[in-house]
């Protein structure tokens, strides 16, 4: 049972992590100011997808945290699974609770990361059914319990390949271009050879 309170605690953290990389990729409206319409769209996309990676981070540091100060808390407790499930599914979805809170406060302009806000938390929303069928099929293994399981993990899978296949693209689009590799530095700067002067 302890299994099971990490993997659901681990899949609610990764599902939504996976399904929060979405960035800005609004076409520009007007052709005749194209130049400022996209100038527009590309300072808003990056700025607005900056302030959801550096929000998405916070709260996988806070989900973490829960997580480890329950544990902790818990002490010689925490080895008794039931024990453990119960304040673990209870820190996170008080927990969870906050970060919906926190996604209101969050000021996002761009369409398209708007739409990737609310995926994130229908990602959460799911996630959060899914510990509470975990328990169930945990206390009362059925086949009704285990479709139920089976049903939120499909719709959690689709999400998290939706996510990926979007944070493909923004890593591509907004993040910074890769460094040159130490080793290929060295071939870029001159050799010793001209340091040693032949014998005078």
């Amino acid at each position: 049972m302890t299994k099971l309170t990490k993997i659901s605690a681990i899949a609610l953290l990764s599902i939504f992590l996976t399904a929060c990389d979405k960035a800005a990729d609004k076409p520009a409206q007007n052709t005749t100011t194209e130049q400022k319409a996209e100038t527009i769209k590309v300072d808003t996309g990056a700025q607005d997808y900056k302030a959801f990676r550096e929000w998405q981070q916070v709260q996988e540091h806070a989900i973490n945290n829960v997580i480890k100060n329950e544990m902790e808390k818990l002490g010689e407790k925490a080895k008794d699974p039931k024990v453990a499930q119960e304040a673990i599914s209870k820190a996170l979805f008080t927990q969870l609770e906050a970060i919906k809170q926190s996604a209101s406060s969050l000021n996002i302009n761009d369409e398209q990361v708007k739409a990737l806000k609310e995926k994130s938390l229908e990602a959460l929303s799911l996630g959060a059914q899914m510990m509470v069928e975990a328990e169930k099929v945990a206390k009362n293994p059925t086949p009704e319990a285990h479709k139920a399981f089976g049903d939120l993990q499909a719709k959690l899978d689709k999400i998290a390949h939706e996510g990926k296949a979007i944070e493909a693209e923004l890593v591509k689009k907004y993040e910074p271009a890769p460094q040159p590799k130490p080793e290929q530095l060295p071939a870029q700067t001159p050799e010793m050879k001209p340091e040693q002067k032949p014998a005078q």
